[in-house]
């Protein structure tokens, strides 16, 4: 129904085209015919010959195909090479390292019912010294000892506590791995 007016618009179109050229003609040809008259009596013919154009435009459709596209992506690809580990060379070093990493914030998402206590804060801050190529052990100290050491001590009831231990020449230093806190532990020697 729609393409059929769509035609019928275009006849009428068409046609309106073809009278207006024919009205044009005339009125052409009666100011040409005026101007030979005035010529001085010599006979001038003018011939013109119009012609009209017209085609049947129809609707444009765009059709969409898919295609697959191949694309062609670069991935860096990272190779993890394991790192030659060593010890701390002196404690400005750790206490350095520490800096960035012993009280870096750490969030733990958990289960319901698992608690993050010290030992989790002990063994990913073992983790990141061996990530950066460090030697760090992960102890478990009794309170009686952990409260000469460090500055706060363990609550009453806490009887054990798991912290960190580094190597730095010939001595070794427990690390609390909550606060970043060295206390120097004994001579190797």
């Amino acid at each position: 129904m729609r393409e059929q007016a769509e035609r019928y618009f275009l006849y009428v179109c068409v046609i309106l085209t073809a009278l207006f050229a024919i009205a044009a003609l005339s009125v052409y040809s009666s100011a040409s015919a005026d101007i030979t008259g005035s010529t001085g009596g010599q006979p001038t013919t003018l011939a013109t010959v119009s012609t009209v154009e017209s085609r049947l435009v129809a609707r444009h459709t765009t059709e969409y195909i898919e295609k697959p596209v191949t694309t062609i992506e670069y991935i860096e690809r990272v190779r993890s090479e394991p790192v030659e580990l060593r010890n701390f060379q002196d404690p400005e070093e750790l206490k350095l390292w520490l800096e960035n990493n012993a009280s870096s914030p750490t969030a733990y998402l958990q289960s319901p019912g698992s608690t993050v206590d010290c030992d989790d804060f002990a063994l990913a801050l073992q983790q990141r010294a061996l990530k950066d190529g460090f030697i760090m052990s992960f102890e478990i100290i009794e309170r009686d000892e952990y409260n000469a050491l460090f500055k706060n001590p363990l609550p009453s009831d806490q009887t054990l506590h798991a912290i960190n231990l580094a190597v730095i020449g010939n001595s070794a230093y427990y690390i609390e791995p909550q606060t970043g806190e060295i206390a120097f532990a004994v001579f190797l020697d």
